[in-house]
């Protein structure tokens, strides 16, 4: 790198440092107008003028680094610092976060973003949507960010809680285990960065078809190499130790779910029974039924969810609703059952004719069943709303068979996305946005805030589900095991921390769908009251799925499900969930 690229990253992390130091001395509300404005001078272009404040020296110190930045580079440095002084404030309800969720925004707005953006402007490298988006460049930044977020814990970060603090709170451990357990994380992830910019180079460089984005990735990963390298040179005290053994994994010890939160309610619908028979029924048509799965689907008891999660529906909703879940488990275990034989998955195949609007005629009881729900659920819908579904259904399919095929470990946050897609939520939003706002504009969906809403929606679905399956024992790849490897923790812990991370987004859910949140947008009074029944539909999915989810026997274990099934055949749900604490 040429001295004068180096310079200028040194004057750029000095100026951070010093708009810190300087944020700090201000009062709260004050330091938060600061950081807005500094923000908005960021998204200005850059003309010949002064700042307006010509005695700040943190706003001239800015004005005189951007004039140095040749116009090619000053867009992607002013859009990297502009996270890098993000604020902290938003519609979260303030708390100490998970440590998942510490490492995420370490990944999204803390030091480590900054650093790999300064290495590729000082480097000129300019890499590709494509490569970017790569599983293999992710794993490789996101073990890069939390390497440098971790060396960097002992410095005052205000727009960051404390690492010790952190795991201080969700672990138990004195001040002293958690550092310990902190150096034992950052010796994981200095391995892990060490395995990806090393032996693992090549799979991550055979990502790019394009000989000249292999070079620029090249050159990329040894700059954040070098980086590193220099982080543990200033800071020697800081040095990684050899890392120990893996994370636990799964184990056959059954663990103890703790009370899950649900601010919402939801009722069950009145004609639950009907719907059991018309379900079942369905199935036995369509084949979906055989000699053992029988038993796990009326474990399962999809109609039950279907009551659940949709109190108010007809009752050809309902039966479909129901049948629609029935597949998607069915869909579910041929995948398993096809990848553990190291089949290939039939499932894509019935999935290419609905991607291009031409659904074939069946063959496997599964591809039957598919066919049929499609009919009866596109018939009244618009050629985008047809487009999004089969959108959607193609992407849970590859997703899941991606997990079944990766090899642990897992990063769970990696995970927790790709969960949020192959768990099914995300179609089951688009079909619940259907059927309560289809007639509002698409774009109004695509907004930060109802996008965040629907994300959050199906993380939630998805660490539910993950519970449950691991409370089980099914060894497939879900988001608790993830978080046992990746921290080191036994398995009651990982439980108790995936349990946060649900609570942590119940939490955003309720801020983002505050009463009166509709008017935010501007809308109509008949156009409110759609996007109002929309979001009503959505927590009484996640409050129906999660009653369901702890009542029947989709998830139990063997010795449980008998037990499970006449409780779910008999019982009326009075079952409540813990309310938001106080």
């Amino acid at each position: 790198m040429p001295a004068s690229e180096l310079a200028l990253i040194t004057c750029f992390q000095t100026w951070v440092e010093a708009a810190r130091r300087h944020v700090g001395r201000l009062g709260s509300a004050e330091g938060e107008k600061y950081l807005a404005d500094l923000r908005a001078e960021l998204a200005r272009p850059l003309g010949g003028r002064e700042p307006r404040a010509p005695e700040d020296p943190v706003r001239c110190g800015l004005h005189d680094l951007r004039t140095r930045v040749a116009p090619v580079w000053r867009r992607r440095l002013d859009t990297a610092l502009m996270d890098r002084l993000r604020s902290r404030s938003g519609p979260a309800v303030p708390r100490v976060p998970n440590p998942i969720d510490h490492l995420a925004t370490g990944r999204d707005t803390g030091p480590g973003p900054w650093a790999a953006e300064l290495v590729a402007f000082g480097l000129r490298v300019g890499l590709s949507a494509e490569v970017a988006e790569s599983p293999g460049f992710r794993a490789l930044r996101n073990a890069f960010c939390d390497v440098v977020l971790l060396l960097g814990r002992e410095e005052a970060r205000p727009e960051l809680p404390d690492d010790v603090v952190v795991l201080q709170r969700h672990s138990g451990h004195s001040r002293e285990g958690a550092r310990s357990a902190l150096d034992e994380l950052l010796a994981r992830r200095a391995h892990r960065f060490a395995e990806l910019t090393g032996p693992e180079l090549p799979a991550v460089l055979a990502e790019c078809r394009d000989p000249a984005q292999r070079d620029q990735l090249l050159r990329y990963s040894h700059g954040l190499q070098d980086w590193v390298a220099g982080l543990l040179a200033v800071r020697p005290e800081a040095a990684v130790v050899p890392a120990t053994s893996p994370g636990p994994g799964r184990t056959a010890k059954r663990v103890r779910l703790p009370e899950l939160f649900m601010p919402f309610d939801t009722r069950r619908h009145p004609r639950l029974e009907t719907a059991r028979s018309r379900v079942r029924s369905w199935a036995r048509e369509q084949g979906l039924l055989g000699s053992r799965s029988g038993h796990s689907f009326e474990a399962a008891d999809f109609p039950l969810l279907a009551a659940l999660t949709g109190p108010e529906v007809d009752e050809d909703e309902l039966a479909l609703t129901a049948e629609w879940q029935a597949w998607l488990w069915r869909a579910d275990d041929d995948l398993v059952a096809a990848v553990a034989r190291r089949r290939e998955p039939g499932l894509p195949r019935a999935l290419h004719g609905l991607l291009r609007a031409e659904p074939a005629s069946a063959g496997t009881s599964g591809e039957r069943a598919l066919a049929d729900l499609w009919r009866r659920s596109t018939a009244e819908l618009t050629a985008r709303q047809q487009r999004e579904l089969r959108v959607r259904l193609a992407e849970l399919v590859e997703r899941r068979v991606a997990e079944l095929r990766g090899s642990p470990p897992h990063d769970p946050l990696e995970l927790l996305a790709s969960r949020r897609r192959s768990c099914g939520a995300e179609f089951t939003a688009a079909r619940l946005r259907h059927r309560h706002a289809g007639g509002l504009p698409a774009e109004l969906f695509r907004t930060a805030p109802l996008r965040a809403l629907a994300e959050t929606f199906a993380e939630i679905s998805a660490l539910h589900h993950d519970l449950f399956r691991f409370r089980a024992g099914e060894a497939v790849p879900e988001v608790v095991s993830a978080v046992a490897d990746f921290l080191g923790c036994d398995p009651q812990q990982a439980v108790s921390l995936t349990a946060d991370l649900c609570t942590a987004r119940l939490r955003r859910f309720e801020s983002l769908a505050r009463p009166g949140a509709a008017a935010d947008f501007g809308l109509g009074p008949g156009d409110r009251a759609c996007l109002e029944r929309y979001v009503r539909a959505l927590q009484e999915w996640a409050a129906g799925e999660l009653r369901w989810l702890a009542t029947t026997g989709r998830y139990a274990a063997a010795e449980d499900r008998p037990r499970r099934i006449r409780r779910s055949l008999g019982r009326s749900h009075e079952r409540s969930l813990r309310r938001a604490p106080s």
